[in-house]
């Protein structure tokens, strides 16, 4: 490798170069195996009925999730130990960011739970996940544990670009991001072609209105972590140009 060749991977290229890894694997390709498998079922497809949607659904899940989940993980994990030592405030960002994901999810499902309880939610959303990653036919309980797993991975991956791009802005602004989510998940499958956007279907303002309140406290929660957990303020743009502190 020549002078000039090894002149351009400097610690700054370095590090821009993991967060936008960091984003794709960690924080985009969890929750697009949900969104691209049923939008191809829905949309792609036209399927409308549950288990044909189902069906074919799972079949894109199961390639997506050895061909891109996995491997992002993997190389995720990979980010999260070689930035340790080397780039610890990112390293900061990136814990702090899937741990508040994770915490805020119990949140979250305190009020999803309450509209599966009352009926305020057609369906629970755990069992679902679980069957389109292990299959229609999947036993229940197997099919809870996984549900529940991705369930929190996704949780996870929302909080990640969070605390990556912004740091540790006033915990409110946590709300703004859950807003975001909820905003994509009226809109996008398999909420939206299923039920309508915003629920708009179902002839009941219920869905929306539980799920919006289960977002919002799922952004108070994850803002006030981040603004707790994030060491040093300041945009991603700011990290990756600033020398590293550990």
């Amino acid at each position: 490798m020549t002078t000039q060749a090894r002149s351009q991977f400097t610690p700054r290229r370095t590090k821009a170069l993991l967060v936008l890894l960091a984003l794709l694997t960690g924080g985009a390709a969890p929750v697009l195996m949900l969104v691209f498998s049923t939008g191809y079922a829905q949309w792609g497809l036209g399927l409308a009925k549950m288990p044909e949607v189902l069906m074919t659904a799972h079949a894109f899940a199961r390639v997506y999730l050895w061909a891109v989940l996995v491997p992002s993980l993997v190389i995720l994990l990979g980010i999260l130990l070689y930035s340790r030592e080397r780039h610890p405030d990112l390293y900061n960002r990136l814990w702090a960011g899937l741990a508040a994901g994770a915490v805020a999810t119990v949140f979250l499902d305190f009020f999803r739970q309450l509209g599966v309880i009352h009926g305020w939610l057609p369906s629970d959303t755990p069992p679902f996940f679980g069957k389109l990653i292990l299959g229609p036919q999947a036993p229940l309980g197997a099919a809870l544990t996984v549900g529940f797993l991705y369930h929190f991975l996704n949780g996870a991956s929302f909080g990640l670009p969070y605390a990556l791009l912004f740091g540790k802005p006033r915990w409110y602004w946590g709300i703004a991001w859950g807003l975001i989510y909820e905003l994509g998940m009226m809109t996008l499958p398999p909420m939206a072609p299923l039920f309508g956007p915003f629920g708009s279907k179902t002839g009941s303002p219920a869905l929306f209105l539980i799920t919006l309140v289960a977002h919002i406290a799922f952004g108070a929660v994850l803002g006030l972590l981040v603004e707790r957990w994030v060491k040093r303020p300041g945009s991603i743009l700011w990290i990756v140009k600033e020398t590293d502190h550990g």
